[in-house]
């Protein structure tokens, strides 16, 4: 397990605790955390299957609450974002009605219990913070430093610990890292280097 580093809790503090790992998570309040809307849909998904719903009923449920979600973030940008915020709000709750109405429990406690985390990267934008509403770089960027530790390269925790720093830098403080690039590319003219870390 990589250590949680210094310049990391830094960047957690600057953020507002919007964007968090491992058990820095555990530490956050639910109203400030963000839930991925992907595992949002799959938890529709598992709650129905739970209630023994059929997959064709799942499918229509989840594509329900996906077009909500989805074209909420495709309104980030517009003008009436608080209004299209309260829609949405809106026809969620008429969803998690539904599903009390037809005895899914499951799924209307898990909404009625992290609506405002589901909803909170609109909420944010409101405020002008941008926050992802989904996790998939930075997991994709954890299992690229999960491999390399446990295959190929054999990273130490330090080595570990240095390329997420360097992943979180250059996702979210790009003239630091910019700055970085320069810096060493500096000291020694003759490098021959490259840097793939599929962005």
């Amino acid at each position: 397990m990589v250590r949680v580093g210094k310049e990391r809790m830094e960047m957690e503090r600057k953020f507002n605790g919007l964007i968090t790992l491992g058990d820095a998570d555990r530490k956050l309040n639910a109203f400030k955390r963000q839930i991925d809307l992907i595992h949002v849909w799959r938890e529709v998904n598992y709650k129905l299957w739970k209630h023994n719903v059929d997959m064709e009923t799942r499918k229509r449920y989840v594509n329900g609450v996906k077009g909500i979600l989805l074209k909420l973030e495709n309104s980030l940008g517009k003008s009436d974002l608080e209004s299209r915020i309260k829609k949405a709000e809106k026809a969620l709750n008429v969803f998690v009605e539904e599903m009390e109405e037809k005895g899914y429990w499951r799924v209307s406690r898990f909404f009625r219990k992290h609506m405002k985390s589901i909803l909170l990267f609109a909420y944010k934008k409101l405020g002008r913070i941008n926050i992802p509403w989904h996790n998939n770089w930075m997991e994709r960027k954890m299992g690229e430093i999960a491999k390399r530790m446990k295959n190929k390269d054999k990273w130490s925790e330090r080595g570990a610990e240095n390329l997420g720093n360097l992943l979180m830098k250059m996702r979210f403080e790009k003239a630091i890292y910019e700055s970085f690039i320069v810096e060493v590319m500096k000291l020694d003219r003759d490098i021959k280097w490259g840097v793939n870390l599929h962005l």
